[in-house]
C-alpha cells in the first residue's frame, strides 16, 4: 500500500498544485513542502554534480540555489528530517513560528492540563481513601504489601501539585503579557485579545470572584468547544 507522499507525488507530477494537495491529503502546506524535499525531489533525479575544482554553491536538491525563506524552512525542518518519523515531520510542520503562538499553545495545554487534574485528582470527602496492591510475592517467600492513602494526603498531593502548575501558568501568563507590550505594533488582533481571555480563564481556574460550579464550561473555553456542542 502506498503511503500518503506517494500517492501525492503522483498528483503533483499531473500539475495539482500543493495547497490542492494539502486540502486532499488533510495535512499542512508545510508537510507538502516536506515531502517535496524528503522524496518527490529524489524520485526527480539528484542535483547535477560539481565539477572538480569549482567553487562549493549552496544549492538545493533541484539544482538552484535556495530563497531565504526556503534555508529558513531547511533551518526548521531539513536538518535531521530523514532521520525522523513521518508524523513527527508533520508535528514539525504545523507548528507555529511567531514566538507568541508557541507560548500561547503552551499556555493552553498548561490550563488544560490543570482543568484536567481537577477530575483526575477529586477527593470527594474525608472518608475517601484509596487501598492499592503494590507489590506480590511468590515462592520461598510468600506476602503482599499494599499502599493507603487517606483523603488528607491525597487532598494535600493535589493541592501541592495545583499550586506549582498555577505557578508555571502564571509565569507563562506573564511572560506572553510581556512579549505582547514589547512587540505591540506587530501583534495581531487575535494576539492582543487572548490577554484577557487568559485573565479570565484563569480567574475561573482559581475561583476569583466566583464560584467554581461546572469544571466543562471551563473545558468548553479552553479546548474552544461549548457544552451544547460536546452534548450533540
Amino acid at each position: 500500500m502506498k503511503e500518503n507522499w506517494e500517492l501525492a507525488y503522483e498528483d503533483y507530477k499531473s500539475g495539482m498544485k500543493r495547497k490542492d494537495i494539502a486540502q486532499k491529503y488533510n495535512v499542512s502546506i508545510n508537510t507538502v513542502k516536506s515531502w517535496k524535499q524528503r522524496h518527490w525531489n529524489k524520485k526527480e533525479g539528484a542535483p547535477p554534480k560539481r565539477k572538480k575544482g569549482a567553487p562549493l554553491k549552496n544549492k538545493n536538491a533541484s539544482g538552484r540555489t535556495p530563497k531565504k525563506d526556503e534555508n529558513q524552512n531547511a533551518r526548521k525542518h531539513g536538518f535531521f528530517a530523514k532521520w525522523l518519523p513521518e508524523e513527527v515531520n508533520q508535528i514539525i510542520g504545523e507548528m507555529p513560528e511567531d514566538p507568541l503562538d508557541i507560548l500561547w499553545a503552551n499556555i493552553q495545554m498548561q490550563m488544560a492540563a490543570i482543568v484536567r487534574a481537577q477530575n483526575i485528582m477529586y477527593v470527594i470527602d474525608e472518608n475517601d481513601k484509596t487501598v492499592e496492591k503494590v507489590e506480590q510475592k511468590e515462592g520461598n517467600v510468600i506476602g503482599e504489601r499494599w499502599e493507603v492513602q487517606q483523603a488528607w494526603d491525597k487532598q494535600a498531593n493535589f493541592m501541592s501539585a495545583q499550586s506549582r502548575a498555577m505557578k508555571t501558568l502564571e509565569s507563562m501568563i506573564k511572560q506572553y503579557d510581556e512579549l505582547l507590550h514589547k512587540n505591540w505594533e506587530l501583534a495581531t488582533e487575535e494576539q492582543k485579545a487572548r490577554i484577557n481571555q487568559l485573565k479570565a480563564q484563569t480567574g475561573k481556574i482559581t475561583g476569583e470572584g466566583q464560584e467554581i460550579e461546572d469544571m466543562s464550561e471551563i473545558e468548553g473555553e479552553i479546548y474552544g468547544t461549548s457544552q451544547t456542542e460536546e452534548k450533540a
